[in-house]
Formats: C-alpha cells, structure tokens, sequence
C-alpha cells in the first residue's frame, strides 16, 4: 500500500493512476488527484510544518482554497465560488486537522429558526380562512410579519450569493433562488401594505393573493439541501 500525496488516502501498488516527478512514481486513488497533481506538484510534495503542540483546529487563513466545481477559481483563505457561490475547499487539507464546519453550523441555526415559522405561514395561507377570527387582511399581515425574518435574515446568503453572480456576470442557482423567493416578498408587501394599487381582478378570498408562504418554503428548503 502507498499514500495519494494530494489526499493522503492508501492506494494499493496495482492502482493505475499514476505519475512520475524528478524520477520518482506517485500512485493515486483517482484520475481527478492525478490531475491536480500533474497540474503542480511541488504544492503536494511541499506540505506545510505541523506544529506539534499546536492545537488541532480549521486550515490557516492563508491557506489557498478552490472550488470543487470549477478548480480555476482559487484565493488564500476561505470564502465562495464567485461562479457557483458554493464553499471553497482547502486545496491541501490538513488530515490532523478538524474539518472547518462554520457554515454548515450557520445554515443549521438559520433552519431550525426558520422552520417553525414556515409551518405556521404555510399553515394561514392554505387554511388562514378556517380562523374565523382572523380578517384576510389580518392574514396577510401576520403573514408578512412571520415571513420577513425567513426571506431577510435565514435567506440572506442566498441574497449575497444571488447579487455576487450578478456583478460577476456569472448566473448561477443563488441568483434564481434571489430573484424568485425576492419578486414574490416585494410582490406581497406591496400587496399587503398598499393593496388598492392592484385591479379589481387581483381580489381572492378578501385580499389581493401574497406568495410569503412560497418565499418561506423555498428559503428553508434550500437551507435544508444546503445542510444535506
């Protein structure tokens, strides 16, 4: 058994993924750590000094990351991929260290915040009209009420992910999720707060039709793939 030198996984002798550098054979696991090896050896054969005594923890801010998605894209520490908006990987992660979860903790927070009070949005805006003490244009409030830290603060990410790919010209799944969960928030606060800018024909039920449940369900169920 050998060591990938880009994964650090065993490979058996008969694996055939392999390369030659400065007369040496490397075996690999796989022909995508060949490649990223082939592409620039020394930064595999090179690792960096481990202290000891240091404390295990997340790579350095400095340690250079890449998409897994679109390898082109690298930077010194972490962040996203300004193409895909998804999290960049250590390009050399530290096996003794641990692994760097701070956004999967954040996107978890943010759910369950967020899932109750999708349920109950969800719940006044397909049988609201069962309370009977509640008047549609009372639902319509609570419901913006309900929704609001839902779409601007649990879907946040997705907002500055969404408006990253559009300066960058680069459209991606963040800019549908933005603009789709947005137009139907605006759509219905304009509804709810000055409702007589819309026609007649616009009236459903006692009120001018609002979609916070939609923007809720889409936000909280990206954040459960997400999580996944």
């Amino acid at each position: 058994m050998g060591t990938d030198p880009v994964c650090g996984m065993s490979v058996k002798r008969d694996s055939p993924h392999r390369s030659f550098h400065d007369g040496v054979e490397y075996r690999f696991c796989s022909a995508r750590c060949k490649t990223r090896f082939d592409a620039a050896p020394a930064d595999y054969l090179q690792p960096p000094a481990v202290d000891a005594d240091a404390t295990a923890g997340p790579p350095a801010a400095d340690t250079e990351y890449i998409c897994p998605m679109h390898p082109e894209v690298r930077q010194p520490g972490p962040g996203t991929c300004p193409k895909c908006g998804m999290a960049l990987e250590p390009v050399l992660p530290d096996l003794e260290a641990e692994e760097d979860d701070s956004e999967y903790r954040d996107f978890r927070r943010r759910f369950w915040v967020s899932l109750p009070l999708t349920l109950i949005v969800v719940v006044l805006a397909m049988a609201g009209h069962l309370f009977g003490g509640l008047s549609p244009t009372a639902r319509s409030w609570l419901e913006l009420a309900l929704a609001a830290p839902i779409v601007l603060w649990a879907g946040a990410p997705f907002f500055i992910r969404g408006w990253q790919s559009v300066i960058r010209h680069s459209p991606n799944m963040w800019t549908l999720i933005g603009l789709g969960t947005g137009a139907a928030f605006v759509y219905s606060i304009a509804a709810t707060v000055v409702p007589g800018l819309f026609p007649e024909s616009f009236m459903a039920h006692g009120r001018i039709g609002v979609y916070f449940e939609a923007a809720a369900v889409i936000i909280s169920l990206t954040l459960l793939g997400q999580m996944l």
